[in-house]
């Protein structure tokens, strides 16, 4: 099997609110589509949702590496089996930018997003050719294995993002009443009381709800030292990304220090993230999102670098991911065992309209099917994708 055609798209993701936190709001979102199409006529998607403030990516940086492609690149290259695909993967590395950020350049994750669009779909159209589950590919990463516990349904986690009171009160009381066991606050906007919202959180969801909260870079050290005496009578089971990325320092050995767990996600990046905030003591928990660390494989090998060390991990997600994405999500969490919190499938509650044409997301209680293939076990409604599109380009022909 060889790449025949690889196209790229820029679509605009309308979502049916605007969604806030402590370091952005927005009220659509960027993905890059990547539509693989293999020389059998086999067809694969693939997404990314290239974020600045995470890996240093932009929709536009995205587009310049994928115009720098080499014709004579590993893509170009035959396979007939998935460990030679995966050997492909692994040989592949995409041209440097100039202007790339030096510090994202240093940490070994500008170009993830770039990568992971091209990753999905290229392992999309190859399990699909193979009439196999894209979960299959995970059963040929030797090194991997001890994940690797198959599930027939997997569970999400409940978000309650930053909105007027009242609704956040109604929300929190109807996730408890549909049966969801864990819920991630938003906590760290200016002017808010988190231990206000808290209380108020927890007298309406109970006692047995697992409660976590993500202040989004918006602490430092000092407040976050203050925020943990006060949060702690809550119950609360992680505390994600206390600090801007910049000052991680502040946080050696936390993981020996806090009463309440610290998570790290935008300093959670890449292999040479992981291996640092291992050795320095940064955290007790990773935050995996597959669009961030490169696609499947490398966010599958960093979970197994985590649980190597004794650190713990959840799957999340990007803010306003189409179903491609979702379904990513889906594959890796009824595959690999340990994850101790889940987010995604937001689809219909986010989305003003998908572009696949199945309906996946999370129901009742945040629990949802794992999915059957052939592929990702979805289909991309190309009518939608072109009414979304931005921009197309032309990788491979």
């Amino acid at each position: 099997m060889r790449i025949a055609r690889l196209s790229a798209y820029q679509v605009a993701v309308p979502l049916r609110r605007k969604i806030k936190h402590a370091s952005f709001s927005r009220s659509e979102s960027q993905s890059i589509i990547v539509r693989c199409e293999l020389d059998d006529g086999t067809t694969g998607w693939g997404e990314s949702v290239p974020r600045e403030y995470v890996t240093g990516e932009s929709v536009l940086s995205v587009f310049s590496q994928y115009e720098m492609l080499n014709a004579q690149s590993p893509l170009s290259s035959s396979w007939n089996t998935l460990p030679e695909l995966h050997s492909l993967l692994q040989q592949w590395k995409l041209p440097e930018l100039k202007e790339a950020p030096p510090e994202y350049v240093k940490r070994g994750c500008f170009g993830n997003a770039a990568r992971c669009a091209i990753e999905l779909s290229l392992l999309d159209a190859a399990t699909r050719a193979m009439q196999t589950s894209l979960s299959a590919i995970f059963t040929h990463l030797d090194s991997a294995q001890e994940l690797l516990q198959p599930q027939k349904s997997v569970r999400y986690s409940a978000v309650l993002t930053s909105m007027r009171p009242i609704k956040q009160y109604s929300l929190a009381a109807l996730y408890r009443l549909t049966g969801f066991q864990h819920c991630k606050v938003k906590v760290g906007l200016p002017g808010s009381d988190d231990r206000a919202l808290l209380k108020r959180i927890r007298s309406i969801m109970g006692r047995k709800m697992d409660l976590r909260v993500d202040a989004n870079e918006a602490w430092t050290r000092e407040i976050l030292d203050r925020k943990t005496e006060q949060l702690a009578s809550f119950r609360i089971s992680a505390i994600e990304q206390p600090v801007r990325h910049t000052d991680i320092t502040s946080l050696k050995n936390i993981n020996r220090l806090q009463q309440i767990p610290v998570m790290l996600d935008e300093s959670l990046c890449s292999m040479d993230d992981a291996e640092t905030a291992i050795s320095e003591g940064y955290c007790n928990y990773f935050n995996l999102r597959i669009s961030k660390l490169g696609g499947l494989i490398p966010t599958l090998l960093i979970a197994q670098r985590a649980r190597q060390a004794g650190f713990k991990y959840q799957l999340g997600c990007q803010v306003g991911e189409t179903g491609i994405l979702s379904a990513a999500g889906r594959h890796f969490a009824a595959a690999v065992c340990e994850i101790a919190f889940l987010e995604g499938s937001f689809d219909r509650y986010l989305l003003t309209e998908n572009i696949i044409n199945e309906e996946i997301s999370f129901g009742r209680g945040g629990l949802a099917p794992a999915l059957s293939g052939p592929g990702l076990g979805i289909t991309v409604n190309e009518e939608r994708l072109r009414l979304q599109t931005r921009k197309q380009l032309q990788l491979i022909s």
